[in-house]
């Protein structure tokens, strides 16, 4: 639902325009996301089309839209800390977080994998 609020005024049609257009109903924004999210779960196209009782220029005309929203997004976008507070504060917080403060001086982790190791 956040990410729903955070992007869906991009993604809006124009139902009016739409219908007049295609002569049905616009596609809502729960269908493009429910396209969206099955993809990157690793969903076929071909099932998720189905479902959605799509064509396969229109499901990859949704996931476009809706992943270019979401990297274009500022709300979404990664901020990394900038200060020496904020690093040493992003520091202590992975410290935290790991067993037995085994990570030390990490500020950020991207790809969100924690590796379990061995302590020596």
């Amino acid at each position: 639902m956040k990410l729903f609020s955070i992007i869906s005024p991009q993604i809006q049609v124009n139902e009016e325009m739409s219908r007049r257009r295609t002569g049905k109903d616009s596609m809502t924004f729960e269908i493009m996301m429910h396209c969206l999210l099955r993809c990157l779960a690793g969903g076929s196209y071909l099932d998720i089309k189905l479902s959605a009782g799509i064509s396969k220029a229109e499901f990859y005309n949704y996931i476009y839209k809706c992943m270019d929203e979401i990297l274009d997004s500022k709300n979404l976008a990664y901020n990394f800390p900038s200060t020496t507070k904020a690093l040493d504060k992003a520091a202590h917080g992975f410290e935290l977080l790991s067993s037995h403060g085994a990570i030390k001086g990490c500020v950020a982790c991207l790809d969100g994998f924690l590796l379990q190791i061995k302590l020596p």
